[in-house]
């Protein structure tokens, strides 16, 4: 007898680091500083809303399950400077267009470019620094929350002895009918 449950293909989306790029001046200009931790949690609210309502993430990043909560992998890259993700992100190994602070707050330099943000990723990161703000962007409250996500748990239940795995985008949504369909089509996007 033949067994109906076929398993999903992972949902991949092509990131796009100067996409990502443009998030962090966003999220970095809503305040005089902003630190990394609450850039990468907005966005991860922010996905996370973009994926469910809309089809796919802002910037195509992927995500790890780590000990405080979610990380979007290539934008955390980037904010660390890491000099390959710089070169993607920047055309002509341009300079970044926001500083680090005391090892941990961001100050936007420029605004963001908002012809590579779609009316969708406004709303979605709009969506995501609320959350954030929400909880005063406290530390604790915001790993709390995020720590409640279905994806994360999964993900972190996985990571067996290390102390970080990679989350599984399938376990960001809510309905089936979308999980289905972005398995299958979801490098196709262009994000």
């Amino acid at each position: 007898m033949k067994s109906n449950n076929k398993k999903l293909k992972a949902i991949k989306f092509n990131f796009n680091a100067q996409k990502a790029l443009e998030v962090i001046v966003w999220i970095a200009g809503k305040k005089t500083c902003v630190d990394v931790y609450c850039i990468l949690k907005t966005l991860f609210f922010a996905d996370y809303y973009h994926l469910n309502k809309y089809g796919r993430t802002i910037s195509g990043d992927s995500y790890k399950a780590l000990p405080y909560g979610p990380v979007a992998s290539g934008t955390y890259d980037i904010l660390n400077e890491d000099s390959l993700a710089i070169e993607m992100a920047t055309e002509n190994s341009s300079p970044l267009p926001f500083r680090k602070e005391n090892k941990k707050d961001i100050k936007a330099l420029r605004k963001p470019n908002l012809d590579m943000l779609s009316k969708s990723d406004i709303e979605a990161l709009e969506h995501g620094w609320e959350t954030v703000k929400k909880y005063d962007f406290d530390f604790n409250q915001i790993k709390n929350k995020t720590h409640e996500y279905t994806a994360y748990k999964k993900a972190w239940a996985r990571r067996g002895l290390l102390n970080t795995a990679p989350m599984d985008f399938t376990d960001f949504l809510e309905k089936k009918s979308k999980k289905m369909e972005l398995a299958q089509y979801s490098h196709l996007i262009k994000i």
